[in-house]
């Protein structure tokens, strides 16, 4: 085929009756024969309006009906683009009713939408990942205050380097902010679809192309500088991989579809107008305290509790969306991870984008103008206390929030018990006893070094259930999340206890009192727990195996009392005199502090003696190190 894009077209064939190549004069065509083909006019999806392009029909939609479908289809896939554009053909909707796109709806999953409703439509071909700038008139009297951005921003550098400013604020157009949006989610997609593609060749090629030395991460930082950083730092230390680790999806699906935790900060946050309406809330770690794959549907979004777009619950800033559809005045949501970049986008296509002001940074480098009057965070680790996010979380507490401000969620407590968990042995440890005929029972030893983390059967739980740390928000200093404390456990079955199991309960109070059950609570304040005879969530329990198991006996819990008549002379009346065997008992400690290695991580040491049921006496004292990582 010719070339129509050169700047200097060639001569037309020459006239004579054969070309050079043998082919008849007749079957040759001149240049004047080639016409450009007329480009496809774009309807409007709310008029019969017409355009010369799909871009300059989109824009016309965008400012006269207010509707910016690239940007509701900015997290749809290729199919659910397709099926919006046929579906606002078709059912012709009002306009108002979509500023803000339900993921939900019904006509996202529909094949009939599949087929274009009309023909050669020019927006089916539209690109929708292409991004432009407004066009300079696109309004004539400049960006309105609301439609204004100003970020405070720390500097990178020192401090005390008196020569450089430490803060300054830069406004830009809504136009322009929109585009850094996309700009930067994208660069997050493409980021790990890179990180993707770097674990395949790896994982294939790795050995024979001599990768396995080079790092799967680039060391330099990967952060993008934009105008909302707050104290991004090149340096890479024991907060980069914690954060490098919130970056991708797959963690985010997890703590989502994790309904007992979502459900249980919607409940208190929706439940609660009274305290969040006009309030000042800052969102610490807003997203990494939770993307769904996109296309991917959220499992436990299956009741209409909230008007937020379920097209943007994949997922980010979920907690902040939750507090101002609750009434918030104002939500700060602060993150160091790069997916907050998403949660910028979920929360502007939800139409909250006036109320909540995402910034990128530690909340130790961070200044907001204002103190507020709730914080609202998930910061529960494995254990509770892995990744020390409560530690920003306390920070936040003391710079930011009001003498009568409200902590959410207002108290947390550890809890342990003994667990038998003789099949989880089995399966983790003894499985290295013999290994197609070779002993290497050493990597069976090694596991018990580190704590494990799974869900397991309660059934299993072994003896009373108590807590050694209440955790209360309002009030704890990160000094007291290092803790010693003292326990008794009593066994209630007869059999070998291989594990000290941990879980976590936690609290939502409107008045940061401390309590000590469930049955404790008022309308409206909200508990879960992570423990064994509750629903299963993401942080599941945490198991310390012990490298000698305990054999324990029985003791009162379900024990059947045994009933002696004694008939006394006097009275001629009869007593019942309960005795109830005794079961073995352990007494020790509980020690939990940060690994000096790795402050994101823990150590704990857990030190006991155990007391036979029936000699009354304890055996020697025993001792064993976890690390929690």
């Amino acid at each position: 085929m010719a070339d129509r894009t050169a700047s200097q077209p060639r001569a037309p064939p020459s006239s004579s009756g054969s070309s050079s190549t043998g082919i008849d004069s007749s079957e040759e065509q001149s240049w004047d024969d080639w016409q450009d083909e007329q480009p496809t006019r774009a309807t409007s999806l709310f008029s019969a309006e017409q355009f010369d392009s799909a871009t300059a029909a989109l824009k016309h939609d965008r400012q006269r009906f207010g509707v910016d479908v690239p940007l509701l289809a900015s997290t749809l896939d290729f199919f659910e683009r397709i099926r919006l554009i046929n579906w606002i053909r078709a059912a012709k909707p009002e306009p108002s009713s979509l500023k803000r796109l339900d993921r939900n709806a019904d006509f996202l999953q529909d094949d009939q939408y599949l087929k274009p409703v009309l023909q050669d439509d020019a927006l089916l071909q539209y690109d929708f990942d292409q991004l432009s700038l407004p066009d300079a008139g696109e309004n004539e009297s400049g960006p309105s205050t609301s439609e204004q951005r100003s970020y405070t921003v720390k500097s990178i550098a020192a401090s005390n380097q008196s020569n450089l400013p430490t803060t300054s604020t830069t406004p830009i157009s809504k136009g322009t902010a929109d585009l850094i949006d996309h700009l930067r989610a994208q660069l997050y997609d493409s980021g790990q679809a890179i990180d993707k593609l770097k674990a395949i060749i790896r994982e294939r090629l790795g050995p024979s192309m001599g990768l396995d030395s080079i790092p799967l991460e680039d060391e330099a930082d990967k952060g993008i500088k934009i105008v909302h950083d707050v104290g991004v730092d090149p340096e890479r230390d024991d907060d980069a991989h914690y954060f490098d680790s919130y970056g991708c999806n797959d963690i985010h699906e997890i703590m989502l579809k994790d309904k007992v935790r979502t459900d249980s900060y919607r409940d208190f946050i929706m439940s609660n107008p009274q305290l969040f309406k006009d309030a000042v809330v800052l969102d610490v770690g807003c997203g990494t305290g939770t993307p769904l794959h996109q296309g991917r549907l959220l499992s436990f979004w299956t009741e209409p509790r909230t008007e937020l777009a379920g097209a943007l619950l994949s997922p980010l800033g979920i907690l902040s969306m939750f507090a101002a559809k609750s009434g918030a005045k104002k939500v700060y949501a602060v993150d160091a991870s790069n997916v907050i970049y998403k949660a910028q986008r979920h929360i502007k296509a939800n139409g909250l984008g006036e109320v909540i002001t995402v910034i990128r940074g530690k909340i130790e480098d961070l200044e907001i103008p204002e103190t507020v009057d709730i914080i609202v965070s998930e910061w529960m680790g494995y254990c509770l206390l892995y990744e020390c996010m409560l530690d920003s979380v306390l920070s936040a507490r003391d710079r930011f929030m009001k003498p009568s401000g409200l902590m959410v969620p207002s108290q947390t407590s550890i809890m342990l018990a003994l667990f038998s968990g003789s099949a989880m042995v089995d399966e983790r440890v003894k499985f290295w006893d013999t290994v197609y005929g070779f002993d290497m029972s050493a990597m069976g030893e090694e596991i018990k070094d580190d704590a494990m983390i799974d869900v397991v059967d309660g059934k299993e739980v072994v003896s009373n259930t108590i807590s050694i740390s209440d955790i209360v928000t309002q009030t704890t200093t990160v000094a007291g999340l290092s803790f010693t404390s003292p326990f008794t456990l009593t066994a209630n079955q007869s059999t070998t206890v291989n594990a000290f199991l941990a879980h976590f309960d936690t609290f939502f109070t409107s008045d940061a009192r401390l309590v000590h059950s469930q049955s404790e609570l008022k309308e409206g304040e909200v508990y879960f727990t992570t423990g064994a005879h509750g629903t299963p969530t993401h942080w599941k329990q945490t198991m310390f195996l012990l490298k000698e198991p305990i054999q324990v006996e029985q003791g009162a819990f379900g024990t059947p009392i045994l009933f002696y008549r004694i008939r006394l002379s006097l009275t001629r009346c009869l007593h019942s005199l309960d005795f109830a065997k005794a079961g073995t008992v352990i007494d020790g400690s509980f020690k939990c502090s940060k690994n000096p290695e790795n402050s994101r991580e823990l150590v704990v040491e857990v030190t006991w003696t155990v007391q036979a049921s029936a000699e009354g006496r304890k055996g020697s004292v025993k001792a064993q190190v976890w690390k929690v990582r």
